[in-house]
């Protein structure tokens, strides 16, 4: 027998730090969307035991913070000991969140987040629930960010949430039905003056559907998974547009639908399923009417006059909450793609002070504004990345190459220093079989580890909004060392989607070598969908052809790891069965979807490769512990964006911890290589740009 069980939680307020008011908005929509989804469980025939729902609506008045303390009662009770196997598991978050620039990894806040200083990594969240054995699970998640520019809320430490006894984790059929992105107070929607609670742009579109009023959600009668992925997506647009927001979901789903609801048995009628306000009404828009100037000539105006851009952006608009280092004098333009929210923000300002809903308003659009100079300066800075990487020629004998000058290298063996220029340092390193990494420092004095491999080369770029992005090439094989610049550049400007992670997993092995930052960036995509047996699938085949197995694919894949005598850690990589491919990756090489052996491996590096995998070192399980032994006191002070960059102190800690040095010598006994000037100063391109 099995059983379908639903776990909703809702979080409306967050308790501000001691001695500071409140500056989070009030998500009173967030509550009555749990509630809306658990109430469909339950009237669905889920049944009341496998039906949770935990959120901070007042109880007889008084609060009622939802607390890990909460949340891990309502997992315990859906999973008591020898219940039933759980066939699906609903799970819903509705509240405050933020994710990540690069591949979107997805953290919730509790409401007593602030004053416990964490915050939930929902991945991590659901591979704790994996270990009850849930065959499926359906995420629902809606958490935009909203912060206050002074809070940086990835210096909060990334956690599990819960805790759940056991010591395998399975790949489960994953749905993942996501609205988290740097939209802030825009994405719920209300009539102030009206007195009606909001109404949250997502969870609203998709508990709509559940209920059945969608009628674009029923195929057939029913509503599947399937059905309920496509309505959503398209709806929660259509529905953001009224409103003029900009709101593009995620909702991929399994190959094999799931069943939600026949129409054959209608449910009662939705209980306080809050109806959509009016769009000419609600909050998150300006007036329609007013005297303005064009669009157009209003963003010309912001950035061209100073006063104005003042005015209407107010004096701290910049992108330090968006982890970017954008020098101080520098001004952060508005792209063109903008000006509709630009337009609607010179009317508001212009409006009476009489709306009492003005100055919430305004933050909005501010902060959109904001979301979207993010995006559009990561994928300027992206493509300078990315040619800049196309300067390097042939590396000759080099395997490392550092952009810049002044870099210099702490190692266990010797490195050769072959040759210096304006724009590039290049050096020989030794490849260590067990995975020791370099530290490599830059002229600004922090470093970025780097794991030398065997039969290849790696390149070190700086981005010009202070990341660190690193490539790796294979000699005499240019076509593949531009197809890993290709995933550089989405990974650097965002734009990489799961969907397409079997594709981009095909590209990882190449003849007797499998390319180690190609292989870490699939890692995070496959852990986006729960599918941990193609992490440790990629992990395998590292393993398979003699290479050490990349740190961050050993701390995404749930893998257990020892420690040698000496202190070395070993990868057991599990047995992983065959795989069917999703229908866009029908013609995906045999090594995506073969069944593999169990194996044992060295790991590539001693801390996560990008900045992104310092969530995860915080709150281990123990079966992996000894895979992030000593760097938790060093996570919130690495950026969460690019590659790793370390502070020089944390580095000068962690490389007295490694028993790295100091190691460089020059070779002054024969000719240096040839210098590797960049196609774009000089009139001869370089080898590789040719291709």
């Amino acid at each position: 027998m099995t059983r379908r069980t639903c776990l909703a939680i809702g979080v409306s307020t967050l308790t501000p730090l001691p001695n500071q008011t409140l500056r989070f908005a009030y998500l009173d929509g967030a509550v009555l969307a749990a509630r809306s989804i658990g109430d469909w469980a339950l009237r669905s025939g889920f049944g009341a035991d496998n039906v949770r729902i935990v959120d901070d609506g007042p109880i007889d008045g008084q609060g009622n913070p939802v607390t890990r303390e909460r949340v891990q009662q309502a997992v315990d009770e859906l999973f008591p000991s020898g219940a039933e196997v759980v066939e699906q598991l609903i799970l819903a978050f509705c509240g405050h969140g933020l994710t990540d620039a690069n591949i979107g990894s997805i953290s919730w806040l509790f409401s007593d987040s602030l004053r416990q200083k964490y915050r939930v990594l929902a991945d991590s969240f659901y591979t704790e629930l994996l270990l009850h054995g849930v065959q499926r699970i359906t995420l629902i998640t809606d958490a935009c960010r909203e912060a206050p520019k002074n809070l940086d809320l990835t210096r909060l430490d990334a956690v599990r949430g819960i805790v759940v006894q056991g010591t395998q984790v399975e790949n489960p059929r994953f749905d993942r039905l996501a609205a988290c992105q740097d939209g802030q107070l825009g994405y719920m929607v209300s009539e102030p003056m009206s007195g009606a609670p909001g109404k949250c742009v997502f969870s609203g579109v998709i508990a709509d559907a559940l209920w059945g009023i969608e009628p674009t959600a029923i195929s057939n009668g029913l509503i599947t998974t399937a059905t309920l992925g496509m309505c959503v997506r398209s709806r929660t647009t259509e529905r953001a547009k009224e409103y003029r927001l900009k709101l593009n979901p995620q909702c991929l789903v399994d190959p094999e639908p799931a069943v939600l609801y026949n129409t054959a048995q209608p449910l009662p009628g939705p209980a306080g399923l809050q109806p959509w306000p009016a769009a000419g009404n609600a909050a998150t828009m300006g007036p329609a009417a007013g005297p303005t100037d064009s669009a157009e000539h209003n963003l010309e105006r912001v950035h061209s006059d100073a006063a104005f851009r003042e005015r209407m952006l107010g004096a701290d608009f910049g992108l330090k909450q968006h982890d970017l280092a954008v020098p101080a004098d520098q001004m952060i333009s508005i792209p063109d793609s903008s000006k509709e929210l630009l337009q609607d923000l010179v009317v508001l300002r212009q409006q009476s002070p009489r709306f009492p809903e003005k100055k919430q308003k305004v933050k909005a659009l501010v902060q959109r504004l904001e979301a979207d100079a993010a995006a559009d300066m990561r994928k300027s800075a992206a493509t300078e990345v990315r040619r800049r990487m196309k300067q390097i020629g042939d590396p000759g004998e080099a395997n490392l190459i550092v952009y810049g000058e002044g870099a210099k290298l702490l190692s266990r063996a010797p490195i050769e220093r072959l040759d210096s220029t304006s724009l590039f340092e290049t050096f020989r390193a030794t490849s260590d079989p067990q995975g020791m990494p370099v530290l490599v420092a830059l002229a600004d004095g922090t470093f970025t580890p780097v794991v030398p491999y065997a039969g290849q080369y790696t390149v070190v770029m700086p981005s010009p909004l202070g990341d660190i992005f690193q490539a790796y090439g294979m000699p005499k094989a240019p076509d593949r060392y531009l197809a890993m610049l290709g995933a550089i550049d989405d990974f650097a400007a965002g734009r990489l989607q799961a969907e397409d992670i079997d594709q981009f997993a095909a590209g990882v092995c190449h003849k007797k070598h499998a390319d180690p930052m190609l292989g870490v960036i699939c890692a995070y995509l496959y852990r986006a969908v729960a599918d941990y047996d193609s992490i440790r699938r990629l992990a395998y085949f590292y393993a398979a052809q003699g290479q050490p197995v990349p740190f961050d694919i050993a701390l995404l894949g749930a893998m257990r790891v020892t420690q040698e005598a000496d202190g070395t850690p070993r990868l057991q990589i599990p047995a992983v069965k065959a795989r069917a491919l999703r229908p866009k990756a029908a013609k995906a090489p045999d090594y995506v979807r073969r069944a593999t052996p169990a194996v044992q491996a060295w790991i590539g590096g001693r801390c996560p490769w990008l900045g992104l995998g310092w969530d995860y070192v915080n709150d281990p399980r123990p079966e992996w512990a000894a895979l992030v032994e000593g760097l938790a006191e060093h996570a919130r002070l690495v950026r969460h964006s690019g590659s790793t960059v370390l502070p020089g102190k944390v580095a000068r800690k962690l490389a007295k911890a490694w028993h790295l040095r100091s190691s460089a010598r020059e070779d002054l006994t024969r000719p240096a290589v040839a210098r590797q000037v960049p196609a774009k100063e000089t009139n001869r391109p370089s080898q590789r740009s040719e291709q």
